[in-house]
């Protein structure tokens, strides 16, 4: 009889109750390693005014070249020019930043809910745009996440700025804002680029493994590929810290497609759910990292 499908297979973290060991680098479906834990999410976002002597705040990272490795220079060597910096600083302090745009003073008013930033954390002026008339005042807004807007939500990532002259374009994944950060008559065109992904906190991240399989023995025909759990949890095994009063989150159904030497494809299916982690087996330094002990 025709079967529906050649293997059962279960994918996690392994163990069997003994201590887990320190995080591991996860490998992508692609071949790559990837880090073990998610960078934390950005929270803030800055403009200093190089010109008149601002330093980048303390915790914040400043973007100080294009996607492609090209110096950023806004409004510089223009006559009063302030040479701004957009700078951004990450953390898991506050819920993180969901959404950037630049406003044209005088074109818009806000949206509801998002901030604009006007000043510098000096109390400077934080205009994008080159001195002169013409050029409309050039601001950043940011919107940010609601208080306990849940276990899964979403937050900005990463981000950069492109310059379309230089040959750039938008990241793969990134979102580009649709408005110039340099719209007066000098200098190359600048854009913002920003991702959004979970903004998880507390968690663990190991290379999935092969826990469990049906049938227990290859089919000559198409043997067990290897890399079945790593296209089962694509983001690893995960062993998450959650709040007290957090949902339990629905099972996540997804689809991977593999393709072997000969170029033939096979299919799977994958479901994917939480359960209980018995808090015994973490060190003390992965408690730590969870949230279950203070630094």
């Amino acid at each position: 009889p025709p079967r529906l499908v050649d293997y059962f297979v279960v994918a996690g973290l392994a163990g069997n109750g003994a201590p887990i060991p320190e995080e591991t680098c996860v490998p992508e479906p692609s071949g790559p390693l990837r880090a073990p834990r998610p960078a934390d999410p950005i929270t803030d976002v800055a403009v200093i005014a190089r010109a008149l002597g601002e330093e980048v705040p303390q915790g914040y990272t400043c973007i100080q070249t294009s996607a492609g490795g090209h110096p950023l220079e806004l409004s510089a060597g223009l006559l009063g020019g302030t040479q701004p910096v957009i700078c951004y600083r990450r953390g898991r302090d506050k819920p993180p930043l969901v959404e950037l745009g630049v406003l044209y003073e005088g074109k818009e008013r806000p949206k509801p809910g998002v901030q604009v930033l006007d000043t510098t954390p000096y109390s400077h002026s934080a205009n994008l745009a080159p001195p002169g008339p013409g050029h409309p005042r050039t601001y950043l807004t940011c919107r940010r996440a609601a208080e306990g807007a849940g276990l899964h939500a979403l937050g900005i990532t990463d981000l950069c700025l492109v310059l379309p002259s230089k040959g750039e374009g938008t990241p793969h994944t990134y979102c580009r804002l649709a408005r110039n950060l340099n719209p007066g008559m000098w200098g190359p065109a600048v854009y913002l680029c920003y991702k959004v992904g979970l903004a998880k906190a507390n968690t663990l991240v190991y290379e999935a493994e092969l826990l469990g399989r049906y049938p227990e023995e290859d089919n000559e025909a198409f043997p067990l590929p290897e890399s079945v759990p790593v296209f089962c949890l694509p983001m690893g095994a995960t062993v998450e810290c959650w709040p007290a009063q957090t949902k339990y989150p629905v099972p996540v159904f997804s689809t991977f497609v593999l393709t072997g030497a000969a170029g033939d494809k096979v299919y799977g299916a994958a479901l994917q759910f939480y359960e209980a982690f018995p808090r015994a087996r973490l060190s003390e330094r992965q408690a730590r990292a969870l949230g279950l002990l203070s630094a």
